[in-house]
Formats: C-alpha cells, structure tokens, sequence
C-alpha cells in the first residue's frame, strides 16, 4: 500500500464515516459507535421475539431436542469446549515463549486445533439449523446496515426508512453487505495498525495517550475505528519508549515490532531470573535453533545454539565445554 492509502484510512477513521458508491450514488456508511450497540440489541430482541411467536424454536430448545433425538452428543459439545479451552491456553503459551521456533511451533499447533474446531463447529451448524436466534441476528444485522447508511456526511438522514429497506429484494440487500464488507476489510485492525506506523502520524502517536483529547469528544461518542486508532497509537508509542535498539527495518511493520517488543520483554525476564548472563563472551540458550540465535541477537559476544553445539561433539557436552561455551575460562 503507498502513502496515500493510509492518510486516506486515517482521515477516514477521524471523519467517522466511509464514503461509497451504492447504484451510482454517493452514500455515506457512519462507523459505529458502543451507543449504537444498544439500539442494534432492540432490534435482535425484537425479531427474536417475534421468531418465537411464529414457532421457530430457539438455540437452547434445538440443542436439547438434537441431543435427545441422538442427532448430537453431549460429548461432542465437550470436545467444542475442550478445543476452545486448548485454543486460549496455545495463546497464552506463544506469549510467553522466549524463542521464536518454540513460537512458530505452537502457532502451527494452534492453527491445527483452530481448523479441528471450525470443522466441528461446521457440522454442529448443520445438526441444528436454523434457529429464532438465527433469524434474529440475520435480521439485526440487515438493520445495522441500514442503520448506518445515510444520505449525506451530516448523517440528518438515512438513505432508506424502515418500511423502504422492508420493500428491498434480496439482490438489493446484498449489494448493500458488499458496501459494507468491503469498509470493514478496509479498516481492518492490520491496516490501522500499518497507518499509525507510518511516517505522517509519527508526531501524533504521542498524543494517543488519551482518547477523549486526541479527537476532542467523549469516550462513549468515538467510533470502533477512532478507538482502536488510538489504542493502536498508544500501544507502539509505548513499544517506542520502552524498547531498546528497535531495528529500522521493522519500526513500520506491526508483526515484526510486536514480535521484536515480545522477545526483548522475555529477554528481560530470562536475565533477570538468571537465565542469561549479560557478562559472559557467549549466551547458550537451550533449544534454540540458528535461525533463532540470529533473530534475538542477544549480544555479549557470540550467540551459540546448545543443540547444535552438542551436535558437533556426538551429541553430548562435558561439563568443561559447557562453560566455555558460557564464556568462563576453564
């Protein structure tokens, strides 16, 4: 993406709206805000309700009748809750993982369990179709977007009224989820990341610190993108203060300099807890692959690879070549 993407993303967000074209007309989709979130709840209450009166049973009904028909299994469900359980501790685990193959390693592990899961999920779906919960968020979201499209950037009024939108065909509807599928991708949380990143808002990323004066309004008036612009903003200003010797080459890409932020924070905690040693000519991480030694570039003379050290030798260190390889003279 060049630079101008990302001033325009920016602006975007400041502006709280995204302009589009819709059948060959300019309309605006407003971003939303946590005060919209309770009129979008009405409306999921108000269809579900009305899902109910007509008969269709709800998700908690149709999951106790597939389970009593033998349709689905209650061991089924705790295998969902199992995979779920795994996924945040995998999370946690990469988080606190000093290095970056021992990362790689559970992020596959991760994505391994993250595919098992969708794939029962999937056929949970299927067993259990349709429901008034369903209905209610299929029909919610259909307002939420006519909620936020209007006619003019003053948002005074809406492009369609209710009774309008009710009259839409299916085809009309979903040009309309196109429009706002292609803002929400636009904004999404990787871009805005990139946008705070770059050179132009470097002389706010200061100023993120609060909210309410970087955009001038309250909290609870601040769309989803002004907040997370300001998170984001924050969040790497503080990586800026408090991280030493961030490489050029990866103060712009988000991945890298949380991944970069991460490793120096482990770094830290490994040293202090004894398992580095800042005076020795040589740091021995155990496990750790070449590949990893380059990338945490611990300093303090040469970074050596226990593992392949140990390889060299016919697999086994004495205790002698393990100090020198600590850096004691022996």
């Amino acid at each position: 993406m060049n630079e101008e993407f990302y001033i325009s993303l920016i602006g975007e967000a400041f502006d709280g709206y995204t302009e589009a074209t819709l059948d060959d007309r300019l309309v605006y989709v407003r971003h939303i805000n946590i005060r919209d979130q309770r009129y979008l709840h009405k409306y999921y209450d108000r269809y579900k309700n009305i899902a109910l009166s007509k008969g269709v049973e709800s998700k908690e009904e149709r999951e106790e009748r597939v389970i009593k028909d033998g349709i689905w299994t209650h061991e089924e469900d705790q295998k969902i809750a199992s995979l779920e359980f795994e996924i945040e501790n995998l999370k946690k685990t990469i988080k606190g993982l000093f290095l970056p193959s021992q990362k790689e390693d559970t992020r596959k592990r991760l994505n391994e369990v993250r595919e098992e899961l969708a794939d029962l999920l999937t056929k949970r779906q299927e067993v259990i179709g349709s429901t008034a919960d369903d209905y209610a968020t299929s029909r919610s979201n259909d307002e939420m977007l006519r909620f936020c499209l209007f006619k003019d950037s003053g948002f005074t009024e809406n492009l369609y009224t209710e009774r309008e939108f009710a009259e839409l065909e299916m085809w009309q509807i979903a040009r309309i989820n196109d429009v706002q599928a292609s803002m929400t991708e636009r904004l999404s949380e990787t871009s805005l990341q990139e946008a705070v990143l770059r050179p132009f808002f470097s002389i706010y990323l200061s100023l993120c610190e609060n909210p309410c004066d970087f955009f001038g309004k309250p909290i609870v008036d601040l769309s989803v993108y002004q907040l997370k612009t300001a998170l984001f903003g924050r969040m790497f200003f503080n990586i800026f203060q408090n991280t030493e010797d961030v490489p050029d080459n990866i103060r712009d890409n988000p991945e890298k300099l949380l991944a970069f932020a991460e490793n120096q924070r482990n770094k830290d905690s490994k040293a202090g807890a004894g398992g580095l040693r800042d005076d020795a000519s040589a740091s021995v991480v155990f496990g750790a692959t070449k590949e990893d030694m380059q990338t945490l570039d611990l300093g303090g003379g040469a970074n050596v690879s226990l593992r392949e050290e140990a390889a060299k030798h016919g697999g086994k260190l004495n205790m002698q070549q393990m100090m020198r390889l600590a850096g004691e003279d022996v």
